[in-house]
C-alpha cells in the first residue's frame, strides 16, 4: 500500500453519441509526468485496439496513425483546428467539450496506473465498455475511439507545439510497428513505452522521471548520472529507467533505493525494438526498391556481403535492418556506449559509416551544439558531424570509396576506428554544452587523440 500512494493514474472516459464525442481525463500527474502518462496510456490503449481488431479490421486505423509519425507542421495545425474527424468505416464525428452529462451511447473508460514496484516498472491497464452495442458496431467504434482521443489530446494542449509533435511521433510509431511486424496481445506495454520514449525525446536535462542524483551499475560498476546512464521514459517522479551506456544494461532505480537490473529478456526485447525504430526513422537508412526475394539475393552479394565477410573476421557482432543495405554494432569507449552502423549505397558504390551520439539535444541547446559542431568539423579531416534539427540527433559521418572494388578489410578496420575515437573525442563536448556550457568553450573539452 506505500507504493500506491506514489503511483501515477490516468482515465480516459471515451463517450460517444450518435454523432458528437467528448473525453474525461482524471490523472493525479501534472506537468511532464502528466504529458508522459497521457503518451503512454495513448499507445498503450491503440496497440491493444489494433490487436483486438486484428489486422484485416485494423489496417485503416493502422494508416491513419502510421501518417502521422512524418506530418508537416501545417497538417498537423490542420488536425488541431479540426472540429471533429471522419471515423474509421463510420460517419462524421464532432469533438465537443469534456461534460460529464454528456448522454454517450457507448463509453470506453480507459485506466492506466504506473507502479513504481520493486522489482521493476508496472503498468496496470484496464479497459471497461458500457452499453456495448452489436458487433459490427463495436468494431466501428473501437477504432473510432483511438482517433477520438488522439484528437482530443492534440486539442487540449494545441498551444503547446512540442506535446502535438510528441503525441503525434508517438501514434506513428505505433502505426508504423503494426504496419510492418504487427501488434499482438501482449505487446502493448513494450509498444506504448517504446513508441513514447522515441516520440517524447531522450532528453537528458529534462528529469521529469526520477532525480538526476549519481547511480552505480550492479552489472559493470559504471558510475555517474547524465553522462553514465542514458534515460528511458517512466511517468514519475520517483523511480526512473536507465541505460547504462558501459554495458547497456536496463537499471531500475528508485528513489533512495539501490538501482536494480531489469530482466535481461524483456529489457533485451524492448531496447531491440527501439534500436530498430530508431534506425528506420533515420535519413539515411532507405528501403530497397527491389523485392524481397531480390532484396534477400542482393544482401549477399558484394559489398553487403563482403561488408558482412569484415565484420565477422573482426569479430564484431552485428545485426541486420530488414529492407536496407545496413549492418549495426555497437561501440564503446571509457565515456559509454553508442550504435554504430555501415549503410551500402551501391549506386554510388559507397559505404557510409556512422557513430550516433548516445546524447539528444533538446530543442533549445540545438543552435549552440550546431556551432560545437561546426567548430569541431573544421579540424577534422576523415569525416564530419550531423545534426538532425528535427529530433536532435547527432550522427558522425565516414565515407568509404569502394569504385567497384573489393572491399579491404584493413582500410574499413581503419575507417572505423577513427570513427569511433572521433566520437569520444568530441562525447564531452556535446555533453557539455548540452547542459548549458558555452559552444567555444566546449572545444576544449576533448579527450586526447
Amino acid at each position: 500500500m506505500v507504493q500506491a500512494r506514489y503511483m501515477v493514474e490516468t482515465t480516459f472516459d471515451i463517450r460517444f453519441s450518435a454523432d458528437e464525442a467528448c473525453v474525461i481525463l482524471d490523472s493525479n500527474a501534472a506537468g511532464e509526468v502528466g504529458m508522459q502518462a497521457e503518451l503512454v496510456c495513448f499507445g498503450h490503449y491503440a496497440a491493444r485496439t489494433m490487436a483486438l481488431l486484428g489486422p484485416e479490421h485494423a489496417l485503416p486505423l493502422v494508416h491513419a496513425l502510421s501518417s502521422l509519425e512524418e506530418a508537416s507542421s501545417e497538417h498537423l495545425k490542420a488536425l488541431v483546428e479540426s472540429g471533429g474527424l471522419e471515423a474509421v468505416g463510420g460517419p462524421w464525428i464532432r469533438i465537443v467539450h469534456a461534460d460529464r452529462s454528456f448522454e454517450a451511447g457507448t463509453v470506453f473508460r480507459v485506466l492506466a496506473r504506473f507502479l513504481n514496484a520493486r522489482a521493476g516498472p508496472r503498468i496496470f491497464f484496464d479497459v471497461t465498455t458500457k452499453r456495448r452495442p452489436a458487433s459490427h458496431d463495436r468494431t466501428r467504434d473501437e477504432a473510432a475511439s483511438v482517433q477520438v482521443l488522439l484528437l482530443w489530446l492534440l486539442q487540449r494542449r494545441a498551444a503547446d507545439t512540442q506535446y502535438v509533435r510528441r503525441l503525434a511521433t508517438t501514434a506513428g510509431l505505433i502505426g508504423r510497428l503494426a504496419a510492418n511486424e504487427g501488434v499482438l496481445l501482449g505487446d502493448e506495454v513494450d509498444v506504448s513505452l517504446v513508441s513514447a520514449d522515441i516520440g517524447w525525446g531522450s532528453d537528458p536535462a529534462a528529469g521529469a522521471g526520477g532525480d538526476e542524483t549519481e547511480l552505480q551499475c550492479p552489472v559493470c560498476g559504471n558510475e555517474g548520472s547524465i553522462d553514465a546512464f542514458e534515460p528511458r521514459l517512466w511517468p514519475s517522479r520517483r523511480a526512473a529507467i536507465r541505460k547504462c551506456r558501459r554495458c547497456g544494461a536496463g537499471l531500475w532505480a528508485r528513489a533512495r533505493r539501490r538501482p536494480r537490473v531489469l530482466a535481461p529478456g524483456v529489457w533485451g526485447t524492448m531496447e531491440a525494438m527501439r534500436d530498430d525504430l530508431v534506425l528506420k526513422r533515420s535519413r539515411a537508412v532507405t528501403p530497397s526498391s527491389e523485392d524481397d526475394e531480390g532484396t534477400e539475393a542482393a544482401g549477399e552479394r558484394a559489398p553487403l556481403g563482403e561488408l558482412k565477410r569484415v565484420f565477422v573476421e573482426n569479430g564484431w557482432p552485428f545485426s541486420e535492418v530488414r529492407g536496407a543495405q545496413v549492418l549495426v554494432t555497437d561501440l564503446s569507449g571509457p565515456l559509454g556506449t553508442w550504435k554504430f552502423y555501415a549503410q551500402v549505397v551501391d549506386e554510388q558504390d559507397l559505404i557510409l559509416l556512422y557513430s550516433v551520439c548516445p546524447l539528444r539535444v533538446p530543442a533549445e541547446r540545438r543552435p549552440e551544439v550546431s556551432q560545437f559542431l561546426t567548430g569541431a568539423n573544421y579540424g577534422l579531416a576523415a569525416g564530419n558531424f550531423e545534426l538532425d534539427f528535427e529530433d536532435g540527433e547527432i550522427r558522425y559521418k565516414t565515407v568509404l570509396h569502394t569504385y567497384g572494388d573489393g572491399l579491404d578489410a584493413n582500410v574499413l578496420k581503419r575507417l572505423v576506428r577513427s570513427n569511433g575515437m572521433a566520437m569520444e573525442t568530441y562525447l564531452p563536448g556535446i555533453g557539455a554544452v548540452i547542459t548549458g556550457t558555452p559552444a567555444l568553450p566546449a572545444l576544449q573539452r576533448r579527450t586526447p587523440q
